[in-house]
C-alpha cells in the first residue's frame, strides 16, 4: 500500500489482504509491514472502511448453497447423503460421453465442472472447512486430492475387479485416532477424507451401487478381533452380518452421493441389465491433510478457472500463512 495511493478500490484491496493474512496466522505487525504502512495509518483506514471489509470477507459465504440442518442431522447419523437429480439432461449427456470415450478422471473437459459444483461446495465447506477459511472469495476451504471414473457393464464383479474384493472397508479404522477420522466438536462436523460419487446413469436399488454400513463412521468397537488396524472386514468373524447390514440406494442419473471414508462402504456386483454404471468418484480433504499422492499435471490445473485451482494447493501453512492459491510447487507433494 503506497502512502500516496488515493484509489479507494486499491486501499480496500490491500486492507482486505491484510485481514486474510492475519486470518491465516500471520502476525498483525508482519502483515501491515508487507504493505508499508504504520499501525496508526492502518487503524485509521480500517475504521473508515470497516463495513466494506467485512462485507467483502463474507461475500463467499453468502454465495454458498449452505448445508441444511436436515442434511447435517442425517449425514452425522448415517455418514452419507444422497442428492438426487442435480445435473440436467444436457450436462449428463456431455459428461457421460466423456467417460464412455475414455476419460479416466474428472479433471478435464466438462467433467471438471463436477469438482466444485455449487450443489456440493456448500456441504463440503461445512464438513471439511473451518472459519475463517470459508470466507475467501478466491479460494475454497477444502482440497480435492483424487478423482477416477468407472464404467461397469452388466456382470461386472467386485471380487475379481477390485483389490479389496468388494469387501466393506474404510480409509482407516474409525475407532483409531487419526487425521482421516470423522469427528464432531463444538457443533462442527469434520468429515475427514470425503468422497463424492456422481452417478451418470440410473442406479437401481441393490443392483450395484455403492453400499454403506450407516453409522459405522462413529463406531467405538472394532470390526476385527485379530487386527484392529485392518481397513476392511476380511478377518472379521461377523463379516457376513456386516455385509447383510449394508445399506444401498437407488437414484436417477445426475445424482450425487457424499460420504465420509471413515464409513464402512463397499463396491458391489453390477446386476442392472438396463444400463451400465457410469460414475465419477472425486475425493476431498481438509486443507491440512493429504491421503492420495497427486497424479494431476501442473498444466491441467493451470487450465482451470482460478478458484478451482485452489482445490489443488499444497497442505503447508507456514511461512506466513499464504497458502490460498495453487502454485506449481503444490504439485510436487
Amino acid at each position: 500500500m503506497k502512502k500516496n495511493q488515493v484509489s479507494k478500490e486499491d486501499v480496500l484491496k490491500d486492507l482486505i489482504a491484510i485481514q486474510k493474512y492475519e486470518y491465516q496466522g500471520m502476525d498483525h505487525v508482519d502483515a501491515i509491514r508487507l504493505f508499508g504502512i504504520s499501525e496508526k495509518e492502518y487503524c485509521a483506514l480500517y475504521n473508515k472502511y470497516k463495513k466494506e471489509i467485512v462485507d467483502n470477507l463474507c461475500k463467499t459465504k453468502k454465495h454458498l448453497e449452505k448445508m441444511t440442518l436436515e442434511q447435517k442431522f442425517f449425514f452425522d447419523i448415517k455418514g452419507w447423503l444422497l442428492l438426487p437429480e442435480i445435473l440436467d439432461n444436457d450436462e449428463i449427456m456431455l459428461m457421460k460421453e466423456e467417460v464412455y470415450l475414455g476419460a479416466k478422471n474428472g479433471y478435464e473437459g466438462k467433467l471438471q465442472n463436477l469438482l466444485d459444483h455449487p450443489k456440493i461446495t456448500g456441504i463440503l465447506s461445512e464438513i471439511l472447512s473451518e472459519e475463517p477459511f470459508i470466507m475467501f472469495e478466491e479460494s475454497y476451504g477444502f482440497r480435492c486430492e483424487n478423482s477416477f471414473t468407472t464404467v461397469r457393464s452388466y456382470g461386472w464383479e467386485a471380487k475379481s475387479e477390485r483389490s479389496d474384493m468388494g469387501l466393506p472397508h474404510v480409509v482407516r479404522p474409525p475407532q483409531q485416532a487419526n487425521a482421516m477420522r470423522y469427528q464432531v466438536a463444538g457443533k462442527k462436523i469434520f468429515s475427514g477424507l470425503t468422497r463424492v460419487i456422481w452417478e451418470l446413469e440410473d442406479v437401481k436399488y441393490n443392483q450395484g451401487g455403492t453400499s454403506f454400513l450407516s453409522g459405522s463412521h462413529k463406531a467405538h468397537f472394532n470390526f476385527s478381533e485379530n487386527n484392529p488396524y485392518l481397513p476392511d472386514v476380511r478377518d472379521s468373524k461377523w463379516k457376513k452380518n456386516i455385509i447383510k447390514s449394508m445399506e444401498n440406494y437407488s437414484c436417477p442419473a445426475g445424482s450425487a452421493i457424499i460420504f465420509t471414508e471413515s464409513l464402512l462402504h463397499a463396491a458391489n456386483n453390477w446386476t442392472n441389465k438396463d444400463n451400465p454404471r457410469c460414475a465419477v468418484f472425486n475425493c476431498y480433504n481438509s486443507i491440512w491433510s493429504n491421503w492420495h499422492k497427486s497424479v494431476i499435471s501442473h498444466d491441467t490445473i493451470e487450465s482451470m478457472p482460478e478458484k478451482r485451482k485452489s482445490l489443488f494447493r499444497g497442505i503447508w501453512e507456514i511461512p506466513h500463512g499464504e497458502n490460498q492459491k495453487y502454485v506449481k510447487e503444490s504439485n510436487t507433494i
